[in-house]
């Protein structure tokens, strides 16, 4: 599949763009390396809305640059003024977990450092391709704070209990090749490459069966043991039979051609 590589945005702020079915948010902030301020994930949790109702049917998040975002703008907090609670309680994490569950599939695209709240942007996408240099982690240790933005869900899931204390501990930063390979992140790409290889597994995933992907995204983010898993499959198969996709994807069969997904 051919993709055209699409323009950079020069707007600062966050932006959205679509492109067919799918919706790219990209991150170009007036703070130093894309570091964000309560306004800007305020902003996001917008585009969010913006990007389901024009009827996205698979979501990308990409810097504008060569950076995905440092994570917060540590300068504009004041130990003895803030409120940790308003900020992660009421905006971080809410956007976090709804970002986590919205029924689509998501994609990152990272390249340069995804730190912090970054990381947890990231990583609480379905997928993360980043490049091989790419940097990931919440060095969090380093200022005496705890990580947040399901920073100890997300390693202590992927990473197990043991690689999770040792990076949450040092600050140590993995790169995107490494991540890779510990299973952080789905894969990572030579520099350069990154663009065109998410576009195209963007497009390939818009153009699939939208609402069949968002019945297993909610098995796969319920989770539970194998009986409960099956359960939870009967269940979303008794929706499915109802789409008009189903129906295509069982003609298309009987006719041995390529389905045409519409995404209902």
């Amino acid at each position: 599949m051919q993709v055209a590589t699409p323009k950079t945005s020069d707007a600062k702020g966050v932006t959205l763009r679509l492109e067919g079915a799918v919706a790219t948010l990209v991150l170009n902030l007036a703070q130093p390396k894309n570091t964000f301020r309560t306004a800007d994930v305020l902003r996001l949790d917008a585009l969010l809305d913006e990007a389901l109702a024009a009827g996205a049917r698979c979501l990308v998040i990409q810097g504008a640059g060569p950076v995905f975002s440092a994570g917060w703008d540590i300068g504009s907090i004041d130990p003895a003024v803030d409120d940790p609670m308003a900020v992660i309680g009421g905006v971080v994490g809410p956007f976090c977990k709804r970002l986590r569950e919205l029924p689509l599939p998501t994609v990152s695209a990272v390249a340069g450092p995804a730190l912090g709240f970054g990381f947890g942007l990231a990583l609480c996408c379905d997928l993360c391709i980043a490049e091989d240099d790419a940097l990931f982690g919440s060095p969090f240790r380093h200022i005496g704070m705890v990580p947040d933005s399901g920073t100890h869900h997300l390693l202590l899931s992927r990473l197990g209990h043991p690689l999770a204390a040792e990076l949450i501990y040092t600050g140590r930063l993995l790169s995107g090749a490494e991540a890779a390979k510990l299973g952080l992140i789905n894969r990572a790409v030579a520099r350069g490459e990154l663009t065109t290889q998410v576009a195209e597994l963007a497009q390939g995933i818009a153009s699939g069966p939208t609402q069949a992907l968002r019945l297993s995204k909610e098995i796969l983010l319920q989770g539970g043991d194998f009986d409960a898993m099956v359960a939870h499959e009967g269940r979303q198969l008794a929706q499915v039979f109802s789409t008009v996709d189903l129906k295509e994807g069982i003609q298309a069969f009987q006719q041995r051609r390529k389905p045409l997904f519409q995404g209902r």
